[in-house]
């Protein structure tokens, strides 16, 4: 079983900023991402054991940044066992569906397959807010 290594749970919460193109450069490059991977690793252990929780991250923060407005938050929180993604947005009205993409072509619409394949996941819907959360079991 997998424990958080400084106690848990254990959880960080980045605000991601509102300009899609300045936020989809700032996550695929040397900042956000990375920096998430990195506290994964250093809350949960091995790198193996952080692959599907990585894959989760991304794919909600890039549909965030695709399909949403601002702003957008992501949180990771650590427990025994699992690790929770919970990435924030500021379009309510927008409600991610699974296999359904607003672009076309053959390597678009899967995140969402990928994350319900990896993880469990529910939308909680507020006034002015979305928050996608995904759970994924770490490996014993």
């Amino acid at each position: 079983m997998i424990r958080a290594r400084s106690g848990y749970p254990a959880a960080v919460t980045t605000t991601l900023r509102a300009d899609p193109v300045a936020l989809t450069t700032a996550f695929r490059d040397a900042r956000c991402l990375p920096r998430l991977r990195a506290w994964l690793r250093e809350h949960v252990g091995e790198a193996e054991s952080c692959g599907d929780a990585e894959l989760v991250c991304t794919e909600l923060v890039t549909n965030a940044v695709e399909h949403a407005r601002g702003p957008r938050s992501v949180e990771l929180a650590v427990s025994e066992d699992r690790v929770r993604v919970a990435v924030t947005d500021g379009s309510p009205e927008r409600d991610p569906v699974a296999g359904r993409s607003r672009f076309e072509g053959e390597h678009r619409g899967r995140g969402l397959t990928l994350v319900a394949a990896l993880s469990e996941w529910t939308v909680r819907v507020a006034r002015r807010s979305k928050t996608v959360e995904a759970t994924v079991l770490t490996p014993d």
